[in-house]
């Protein structure tokens, strides 16, 4: 059998390393590029006899890349193997539909290798064999060795390569524990809020069972609480009534004492500067008040499948600065963040998007927020506009930023029940009402002004 060829595709140098040392150990010539847009480059002046193809790359991802391959007349015709860390029966059908023959692991044997290589047509019983002891081949009892001898038969350049195989492998291994983290955290996330939705649903429908119980049976403790809140109330109106008589007294006589005492020159010369005087203050005032009353708990939504703040923000934090400078405002200025819950699924390609609009909500497949797992301020920030805020404190205006954020079980917008009647749309229009910037202000103290 000819020497056959194979192109491996991945962007993991320490993956591409594992698998080119196993399948150089079954005499296969084997090349190597870093993108699927390189393979194809390739494909276009060489033909291999099989492609192993990473799933996961920066720009054209596997799926992708396949898609192409299977298009493309001249190339339509090389088997495709997915070599991935990723499995199960719904990503096989995936890669199936869009034309590889198989998945392998990046974590496998060489003898599962070698079984896949046999499936394929690419290796036979006798080429194994070439390898071994032409004595042993032909049945000639050898004489075993020691390991220590074994071990000392070993020429440098062999003990060279098992080390770097051992390093790439290592490698390998910690890149595949990081992508099973990532994977892991995403499961465990859903599942988590699989509990905490059945929860809120079941505490809901117990709680109005409950109140519907209990209305026929205390008309009369119901009556006397309301009795009790007006009466309280009225303390309340008629307290505030004789606080703002009092205050209003107060400045009235204040008024009457005291009169601006003007001489001849202060009329002819000095009015209308003096005038001026007073007048600034209260206009800086007012500047100030009307800022806060347009900048405080002002909501900026985002799209579901993108951080709360980044470049695409910038221009709104820049309008919120930019007011707040011309105001005179000073103090702290809070972005609270907050990430809604959207019902997702995965396309073709293994990438969330929205749930179709009129789908059940319990057939969700995920239901989180991919893109911002956790509730950290730190993750809810690119590192572009982490940067443009530090540049941003405006220190010297007496004006300073920071990111906070509200936990993702606080609902802003409450999410109706998880039940058969419930649509996804009426769903994801919770989730995207939750997924919000609230800016909070705090004003310096006046006496710091």
């Amino acid at each position: 059998m000819a020497i056959k060829h194979a192109l491996i595709v991945d962007d993991s140098k320490s993956a591409r390393a594992v698998l080119r040392r196993m399948l150089e150990e079954f005499n296969l010539k084997v090349d190597s590029v870093e993108s699927a847009d390189e393979a194809l480059r390739f494909l276009k002046k060489t033909q291999p006899d099989v492609i192993f193809m990473d799933h996961m790359m920066p720009g054209m991802d596997g799926f992708e890349a396949v898609k192409h391959i299977k298009n493309n007349p001249q190339t339509s015709v090389i088997p495709i193997m997915m070599y991935t860390s990723r499995g199960g029966e719904v990503y096989l059908s995936r890669a199936r539909a869009l034309g590889a023959i198989g998945i392998i692991s990046k974590t496998i044997s060489p003898v599962g290798l070698k079984e896949s290589l046999f499936k394929l047509g690419l290796l036979d019983d006798r080429r194994h064999e070439e390898r071994r002891n032409p004595a042993e081949v032909a049945g000639i009892p050898l004489v075993k060795s020691t390991h220590d001898e074994i071990i000392e038969a070993k020429s440098t350049d062999e003990k060279k390569d098992y080390a770097a195989y051992l390093t790439d492998l290592n490698r390998l291994m910690d890149d595949q524990t990081i992508e099973l983290h990532k994977s892991m955290w995403l499961s465990v996330e859903s599942v988590s809020n699989e509990i905490f939705n059945r929860l809120h649903t079941e505490l809901d429908e117990k709680f109005e069972k409950l109140k519907s119980e209990g209305s026929a049976n205390n008309k009369y403790s119901w009556s006397l609480y309301v009795l009790s809140v007006l009466f309280l109330l009225s303390i309340v109106i008629n307290v505030l009534l004789l606080t703002v008589t009092d205050h209003s007294e107060n400045n009235f006589v204040a008024s009457n004492q005291i009169q601006p005492v003007f001489s001849e020159d202060d009329v002819d010369a000095g009015t209308e500067t003096n005038t001026n005087i007073d007048i600034l203050p209260a206009d800086n005032q007012r500047a100030r008040d009307e800022f806060i009353q347009w900048a405080q708990n002002k909501t900026i939504e985002y799209p579901f499948d993108e951080l709360a703040l980044n470049d695409n923000r910038q221009p709104e934090i820049d309008e919120l600065l930019q007011k707040a400078v011309d105001a005179g405002f000073s103090g702290d200025i809070l972005l609270q963040t907050h990430v809604g819950m959207f019902c997702l699924t995965r396309d073709q390609d293994g990438n969330f998007k929205l749930t179709d609009d009129n789908l059940p909500v319990i057939d969700c497949e995920y239901i989180g927020n991919h893109v911002q797992p956790t509730d950290l301020p730190s993750t809810h920030q690119s590192l572009s506009f982490a940067n443009y805020l530090s540049d941003s404190l405006l220190n010297g205006n007496g004006i300073a930023i920071d990111v906070t954020n509200l936990p993702r079980t606080t609902e802003i917008s409450k999410y109706p029940k998880r039940i058969a009647q419930t649509t996804v749309k009426e769903w994801n229009l919770a989730a995207q009402g939750n997924n919000r910037i609230t800016v909070k202000l705090i004003p310096a103290p006046a006496d710091a002004l």
